[in-house]
């Protein structure tokens, strides 16, 4: 298959290009010397989000992983696009229909806002497989998500447990997509009475962002409350990392204890390596991160396949989550793997 680098908003990470990763855009080979045109192959496509944070990042990695597995054993071209926001994916997302290629498998940056160009999509007769996030009001081919409403239900039961007389729970949020809101909905519906909760806010998925908001959240919370706080529910390892870098600072100040002295829970999810890591090693709280691994963008990349092949398949695939705390972690620690 002949094809050119397809340039997007935001160059790869340096470890995807260094991996042979690169994104692809259709185009007619001409066969040998005699300039004969080749019948045009199937295509397969993913639109996915920038790298806005490392689950992203991994989502794209293992996209273009099972797009080229998917492409060499079928004989299809393939196509990967990544958009830093809902405008540019847009724009790609009817770029493609325009090339014509033969099924999208599509990770929304918004669901509401790519609703448009899903529907594009499917005034094409183009097979449409959701990832990820939902498109309100919008029936795809097909859905391949995590369970987000089982994150929120499993995190609440492990809290229920180990606060029996409940406690004061800390909320840090993604962003306003449909994923937060279900683990959201999971938790409440499911948190005991004698627990309150606080939301401190939505992080965007990142690091930095956490820690620059838990920072000041603190700052202006009264010591009361401070000391009040018994857990943290966070919907992203990216951001009970940035919560433990921030208590980290304090540690080193040795002001950790005063500052959150019945702090003994923090709960993540998508299962970094890194967060597996801090997990296995950390003392001074009890840490687990619930299953929502980039690895599921192959399993809506092998439904697509399932629909060009006419061959039975999923309309609605949710993946189980997993607890992994530090008494699982262990199995799952594998440092080959890029997120």
């Amino acid at each position: 298959m002949k094809a050119v680098r397809r340039k997007s908003g935001r160059e790869l990470a340096v470890k995807l290009a260094a991996a042979g990763a690169a994104a692809l855009v259709l185009g007619t080979a001409l066969a040998g010397c005699g300039g004969e045109p080749k019948e045009k192959k199937m295509t397969i496509a993913v639109s996915t989000i920038g790298p806005t944070h490392a689950w992203a990042e991994g989502v794209l990695y293992y996209a273009q992983e099972e797009l080229k597995q998917v492409a060499e054993e079928n004989d299809w071209d393939y196509v990967c696009v990544t958009g830093d926001d809902s405008n540019e994916q847009s724009r790609q997302v009817v770029e493609l229909v325009e090339q014509g290629v033969d099924c999208i498998v599509m990770l929304p940056m918004d669901g509401a806002s790519l609703k448009t160009a899903a529907i594009a999509v499917q005034r094409e007769d183009i097979p449409l497989v959701i990832f990820d996030r939902e498109i309100p009001d919008f029936a795809p081919s097909a859905t391949v998500k995590g369970d987000n409403p089982g994150i929120g239900i499993e995190t609440a039961k492990f809290f229920n447990n180990y606060f029996p007389d409940g406690t004061v729970v800390l909320e840090l949020m993604g962003d306003t997509s449909t994923v937060p809101f279900q683990r959201t909905d999971g938790f409440d519906e499911t948190i005991n009475d004698n627990f309150e909760k606080i939301q401190v806010g939505y992080t965007g998925w990142q690091r930095e962002d956490t820690q620059e908001m838990f920072r000041d959240w603190i700052k202006k919370q009264p010591a009361e409350l401070r000391r009040s706080v018994g857990a943290v529910f966070t919907h992203d390892d990216e951001i009970a990392l940035g919560i433990l870098d921030v208590l980290d600072e304090y540690r080193k100040k040795g002001t950790e204890k005063r500052m959150f002295p019945n702090l003994k829970v923090i709960a993540g999810s998508s299962g970094s390596q890194e967060m597996y890591r801090r997990i296995q090693s950390e003392e001074d709280y009890v840490l687990f991160s619930m299953s929502y691994w980039p690895q599921m963008i192959k399993r809506a990349v092998r439904t697509g396949e399932s629909i060009l092949k006419g061959e039975s398949y999923e309309e609605m695939t949710i993946v189980p989550t997993i607890f992994v705390g530090k008494s699982q972690v262990e199995q799952y620690i594998d440092e080959k793997l890029p997120f």
